[in-house]
């Protein structure tokens, strides 16, 4: 009996080891691949020339190289519901944004992740969207989706928060302190991003007005 307990106990130790490598070697495998989603995401950043490709890339890069179920950027609309509108998605999304209607206004339809990040001006994670009761308006979609967990991440400039970076995993819980901290400092390369692809725009309109006004002028001239 000794000898059986002793090897039993022997057992017990091995399967708990093997447990610890197996969940070291997953972190270590999610480690990298965020790494990898956040080198590619600077690289998409870096040659980036038009807001709207840069948007779907940086979402195709977090489903696809990040591994999860659905990235989306919506922008806040300053109108009387507060709405905010989807401009890019990327995954497993099946006309759930469509439906959702995300405000970031304080109501019920804006105390999910995204419409408390823009509101707030800080991330806001969903830890288990099945047991959170501030997602009621949204479970039964998120659960069809296979949606367990999110994290939404604010888009700031100059003139506050314009936006959020939502991310949505297969697994609750998926967003622990340094996978928010990741994706915040994301977050902030993309608003960077945006800020500074826009007055790129507004420059190259205003060259081209100033353009346009010197070709009248020069007109007006030769009419006299």
């Amino acid at each position: 009996q000794a000898r059986t307990a002793d090897l039993k106990r022997t057992a017990e130790v091995l399967q708990a080891e093997i447990g610890n490598r197996l969940r070291a070697e997953e972190s270590l495998r999610e480690v990298n691949r965020s790494l990898k989603m956040l080198s590619e995401c600077n690289e998409a950043l870096v040659r980036a020339t038009e807001e709207s490709e840069l948007l779907h890339k940086i979402c195709r890069i977090i489903a696809t190289v990040g591994g999860y179920r659905l990235a989306w950027v919506g922008f806040s609309e300053n109108d009387a519901d507060k709405t905010v509108r989807p401009v890019a998605q990327v995954g497993y999304e099946k006309g759930f944004l469509e439906t959702a209607r995300i405000t970031w206004a304080d109501t019920e339809r804006g105390r999910g992740p995204t419409g408390t990040a823009i509101r707030t001006g800080r991330p806001a994670v969903a830890a288990d969207m099945l047991g959170d009761p501030d997602l009621a308006p949204w479970r039964d979609e998120a659960m069809r989706r296979g949606y367990a967990s999110a994290i939404a991440l604010p888009l700031c400039g100059a003139q506050g928060t314009f936006g959020a970076l939502s991310i949505y995993a297969a697994r609750p819980h998926a967003f622990d302190a340094e996978r928010v901290r990741l994706l915040t400092e994301l977050a902030n390369d993309l608003a960077y991003g945006i800020t500074a692809l826009r007055t790129q725009a507004e420059r190259a309109r205003a060259e081209e007005e100033k353009g346009r006004m010197r070709a009248l002028l020069l007109q007006a001239q030769k009419m006299e």
